[in-house]
C-alpha cells in the first residue's frame, strides 16, 4: 500500500499536499486533513485514497460555488452549468448543490423572486419575456407563473415608453407606431399591452 511519506503546507495556509512514497500524490484542505489524522509512515489503501481526493475536490468546488455565489445569486441550473464547464464530476457536483440547498444558499423560487425584482428596477421587460429569462435559468413552470404574475406589466410599459419617446419624437405617427411596438416587443410586453401604451400617445402625435 502506498505510504504517507511527506506532508508539506500549501502557501495557502488552510491546505497541504501529500506525497505518498516520495512524490506528489494531491492536495488536501486543513479540515479534511486534521479529520483523517494523516501522519508521515501510515500507510492508505487505494479506498482510503479515493475518499480524501473526493472530499478535497468536494471542498474546493464548495469553496468556487461560495464564490461564485457571493457575485449575485444563482439558480441550480446555473451552479450545475458551472459545474460542467469546469468539468467537475457529476458525484463532487451533486454533493455541492445537496449542500448549498442545505445551507440555503440556492433556492429556485427565491432567486426566480431577486431576478424580477432586479429586472423590474434596471432592466424592465414584460411577463413573456420574464418567463423566457428564468426558463433559461432553470426555473420550474409553476414557480415562474407565481413569481412573474405580480409583475405590473402596463406600468413597466409605460415607463420604458416614456424614456424612448424624446428618441421618437420627431417620426410620423406610422413609425413611431413601428419602433416603439418593436421596441416594448422585444422586451418581452404582450401586444394587447403595447397596444395600450401606444395607443395613448397617438391620440395627441
Amino acid at each position: 500500500m502506498p505510504q504517507v511519506t511527506k506532508i508539506k503546507a500549501q502557501k495557502n495556509k488552510k491546505r497541504v499536499n501529500l506525497y505518498l512514497d516520495g512524490k506528489f500524490s494531491f492536495g488536501l484542505d486543513a479540515d479534511n486533513f486534521l479529520k483523517a489524522r494523516l501522519k508521515i509512515g501510515q500507510k492508505l489503501n487505494q479506498k482510503q485514497i479515493d475518499d480524501l481526493i473526493f472530499k478535497n475536490e468536494f471542498q474546493k468546488s464548495l469553496d468556487r460555488a461560495f464564490r461564485l455565489i457571493s457575485r449575485r445569486p444563482r439558480s441550480e441550473k446555473e451552479i450545475r452549468n458551472y459545474f460542467k464547464k469546469k468539468r467537475s464530476s457529476s458525484k463532487v457536483a451533486e454533493k455541492v448543490i445537496a449542500k448549498l440547498k442545505e445551507l440555503k444558499q440556492i433556492d429556485d423560487r427565491e432567486f426566480a423572486r431577486w431576478w424580477v425584482d432586479q429586472r423590474t428596477i434596471f432592466r424592465p421587460r414584460g411577463k413573456y419575456g420574464l418567463t423566457m429569462e428564468l426558463r433559461q435559468k432553470g426555473i420550474d413552470k409553476t414557480v415562474i407563473k407565481e413569481t412573474v404574475e405580480s409583475v405590473s406589466e402596463l406600468h413597466l410599459a409605460e415607463k420604458l415608453a416614456q424614456k424612448k419617446l424624446k428618441t421618437y419624437k420627431n417620426l410620423s405617427k406610422n413609425e413611431f407606431y413601428r419602433k416603439m411596438s418593436a421596441f416594448l416587443a422585444r422586451r418581452g410586453f404582450s401586444w394587447e399591452v403595447i397596444r395600450t401604451v401606444i395607443d395613448k400617445y397617438l391620440e395627441n402625435w
